[in-house]
């Protein structure tokens, strides 16, 4: 019963880190391209936090909420 009740906010905080991710990680992306022009290791890093916080967004829509 707890751990019905803790799922819900749970379900928030992904969406807000996952939201958070894809935002910062595309500024911090573009920052980066723009003054230094090249890819490395650093902007291959950036994407996967982009990729992460993508899937945590699509994760929180495609479960249905458990209310």
């Amino acid at each position: 019963m707890e751990e019905e009740n803790n799922k819900t906010p749970r379900r928030a905080w992904n969406l807000m880190i996952g939201i958070s991710l894809v935002l910062l990680g595309s500024l911090r992306l573009y920052n980066h391209i723009r003054q230094q022009g090249e890819w490395n290791f650093r902007s291959i890093t950036i994407i996967i936090f982009i990729i992460f916080g993508g899937y945590l967004i699509f994760r929180h829509f495609l479960q249905p909420p458990q209310d």
